[in-house]
């Protein structure tokens, strides 16, 4: 009778961990092949200001990106020192539903 009952009470415990609402999105970008400094930069679209500091590339191939809060857009930047411009960039957004 105890099995039973302790494990009822891990079954909802299990269940309650994957029910109400979900946590915040993580984003793992391929990003291009460059060689060279380069920096990741984002744009908070909601605020209209740089999200954080700019991060240097890692050259790993690809980004991985928490975003901060679910129905905003962020636009995500690959920045080339040596020539001054962009060589990349991808809008991020992902909004809940009903």
């Amino acid at each position: 009778m105890k099995k039973l009952a302790l494990a009822l009470i891990v079954t909802l415990f299990c269940a309650k961990a994957f029910t109400g609402e979900v946590g915040l999105p993580l984003e793992r970008l391929a990003l291009p092949e460059v060689s060279g400094t380069h920096l990741v930069c984002i744009w908070d679209n909601s605020a209209g200001a740089w999200l954080q500091d700019f991060e240097t590339y890692d050259h790993a191939g690809t980004y991985d990106f928490q975003l901060p809060a679910w129905g905003k857009w962020y636009w995500i930047g690959l920045w080339d020192d040596a020539s001054g411009e962009y060589v990349y960039g991808k809008w991020i957004g992902h909004f809940l539903t009903d």
